[in-house]
Formats: C-alpha cells, sequence, structure tokens
C-alpha cells in the first residue's frame, strides 16, 4: 500500500474535467429550472446546490464519461463544445420546467384583464414590465409550491436521467428539443385557458348584460356604476377560487414535470 488515495481515472486533471462536465449541466439546469433558479433565490445557494448536486452524482456517471473527459483534456477545441452541448442540455432541462410553471401566472394574467385590474402593473421578471399585480402574485407563489411540495426534484431527476438521453460528446438534438418547447408551450397555455376558465366565462357575459342595460337605460352612465362592481366582483371571485387554482395547477404539474426528458430513464450504468 502506497497510502495514495484512489483518484478516478489515475488523474487529477481527469477528476477535474469530469466534476467539470457534470457540472455545467447540473449548473445550468439549476439556474433556469422554477423554485430553484428563482431570482428571489440567493445566489449563493444556487451555487452551492450545484456543487452538492455535482458532487453526488459524479460517482454514478463518472464511468460513462471517463472517455470523453479523457479526449477533453488534451484537445481544447472538443472542450469548449463539450461545455457548449452540457450546457444546453442542462438549460433545456430547466426550461421546459420553467414554461410549464408559467402556466398559472399566465392565467392570473387574463384574470386581470377579464376583471378590469390589467391597469394596475408591477414589474416581473419572468413576464416583463407590464405585468400585473395579481401575475406578480402567482410568480412568487409559483416557488413557494415548488419548494414546499417537492416538485423541484422532477428536474434534478430529469438531469440525471438526461445523460442517457443526451450523451456528452454528442450533438445535441436540437429539432426534438424545439418540438419539446413547442409542445410545453401549448400544454402551458391550454391549463392557463383552464384555469382562468370562470373568469373568462364570467368575463365575458358581463360587458353583453352592460350593453344590454345600457340600451335600456341610456341615461344612466353604467360604466362608471358597473366598474367598481366588476373589480370587488372579480377579488371575490380569485379570493374563492385561489385555493382550487392553485390545487389544480400542482397536480397538473406534477403530470406535466413527469413528461421532462431524462425522468424514468434512470443513470446510465455500464
Amino acid at each position: 500500500m502506497t497510502g495514495v488515495p484512489f483518484i478516478p481515472g489515475g488523474s487529477v486533471a481527469v477528476l477535474a474535467a469530469l466534476f467539470l462536465i457534470i457540472l455545467c449541466r447540473i449548473s445550468a439546469l439549476i439556474m433556469t429550472s422554477p423554485g430553484l433558479g428563482d431570482t428571489t433565490s440567493p445566489m449563493v445557494v444556487r451555487a452551492g446546490l450545484s456543487l452538492c448536486t455535482t458532487v453526488a452524482v459524479l460517482p454514478v456517471l463518472q464511468d460513462q464519461l471517463m472517455d470523453v473527459a479523457t479526449h477533453a483534456i488534451h484537445i481544447p477545441f472538443l472542450a469548449v463544445a463539450l461545455i457548449v452541448g452540457e450546457l444546453l442540455c442542462g438549460a433545456f432541462i430547466g426550461l421546459l420546467a420553467r414554461l410549464v410553471s408559467e402556466a398559472i401566472a399566465i392565467a392570473m394574467q387574463i384574470i386581470a384583464v377579464f376583471t378590469g385590474l390589467s391597469s394596475v402593473l408591477q414589474p416581473d421578471p419572468e413576464l416583463g414590465a407590464s405585468s400585473t399585480a395579481i401575475s406578480h402574485m402567482a410568480s412568487a407563489l409559483v416557488p413557494v409550491i415548488f419548494l414546499s411540495t417537492g416538485l423541484y426534484a422532477l428536474p434534478l431527476a430529469a438531469v440525471t436521467g438526461s445523460y442517457t438521453l443526451f450523451p456528452p460528446g454528442h450533438m445535441p438534438m436540437i429539432s426534438d428539443m424545439a418540438i419539446s418547447i413547442t409542445h410545453a408551450t401549448s400544454q402551458t397555455f391550454a391549463l392557463a385557458l383552464q384555469l382562468a376558465g370562470p373568469f373568462i366565462l364570467i368575463g365575458t357575459l358581463w360587458p353583453a348584460m352592460l350593453g344590454v342595460l345600457n340600451r335600456l337605460l341610456p341615461a344612466i352612465q353604467v360604466y362608471s356604476l358597473a366598474m367598481p362592481a366588476q373589480l370587488l366582483g372579480g377579488v371575490f371571485l380569485l379570493a374563492l377560487l385561489i385555493q382550487v387554482m392553485t390545487g389544480v395547477w400542482q397536480e397538473r404539474m406534477g403530470d406535466l414535470l413527469l413528461g421532462l426528458p431524462g425522468i424514468g430513464v434512470g443513470a446510465p450504468r455500464h
């Protein structure tokens, strides 16, 4: 016995390359995924989570990545291409999860339009400067639900299984990524419309009723009388349905996140 600790591949450089390759994909996922990568999360926490997850995943993936890391050390162009590909794969999974999680914020934006609250604007880093106050509230609610219900574990499980679907050193399937993003976008807007369904129905019938009332009583300022009732009724209905909406959204998010690339695949083995 020489007393020298065991190093994967027999080289510190190979170990450092393995760590860097895994860190690129996992850090890109964490920085873009909902809950973990929100702007409200401190940067130090996100960086520490990326490092801890990389250390935990490294022993599982070191056999598969050994050859790639060895070649990347001696070929700088391959190392750069490998880092870019890993960042792309991690960001793709994270952005896919974030996209489907924005359904509740989009639903709140729709609700604000139909309840007359769309003029109350609040800057939001996710939805832009023209987002409404209640959609900003929903954006703040997303990380709370993700971190308290364990939904954040699904993107982390997806990134581990993604090494089978997107092996390091191979060109990412850009066309399949674009199809997945398009499909996730359609699912997000469909869910948002379902969550805002009661408000869309009432918000469509309310102006029609006001138009009929205005024709019957043209001397009355219908808009001035109806606007406060519309605002108060919209807030009251939102207070009644917010718990049901978040429950339905949480359940649907669990189903949609189970469809992330890499979920159920498992870590690659030799």
